[in-house]
């Protein structure tokens, strides 16, 4: 399965880049994160992070791939099953564009997926909104 989800935010790139780069910090600006431990360290290819979300079993994400400024992919994996989460960010005029997307693949996945697809759904829709909210709030 695959979900994604584009936002424009009325900030620019290197704003919304500060936020989502900064991975430990989540829990503090979206709803969709409890808790994040840095395992190796900051946001670099190789790099892990474990990550809780609400209802969901921790997860250790892996960053395979970082552009700085612009974008970062991270997986995880688990019996039968793959998640890899993108983001990405543009300029566009004045503003940023924002886009989200998370893959869901392997044998188990297809059975899975009728039963977490809205989670997975709401979870990227919910986390888009709060970066929205973040970086457009005065003062940050």
């Amino acid at each position: 399965m695959r979900h994604e989800t584009t936002v424009t935010i009325s900030a620019p790139p290197d704003a919304v880049w500060a936020v989502l780069a900064d991975v430990p910090g989540w829990p503090g600006w979206t709803p969709t994160v409890s808790s994040v431990a840095a395992l190796d360290g900051a946001l670099q290819v190789g790099h892990r992070f474990r990550v809780k979300q609400p209802g969901v079993a921790a997860a250790v994400w892996e960053v395979v791939e970082v552009e700085p400024g612009s974008s970062f992919c991270w997986a995880t994996r688990f019996a039968g099953g793959r998640m890899v989460a993108s983001h990405w960010i543009r300029a566009v005029g004045e503003v940023s564009e924002v886009r989200l997307r998370i893959d869901f693949t392997g044998g188990l996945a297809r059975l899975l997926t009728p039963l977490v697809a809205g989670r997975i759904r709401r979870f990227v829709d919910e986390e888009a909104a709060a970066l929205v909210r973040t970086c457009e709030s005065p003062g940050d």
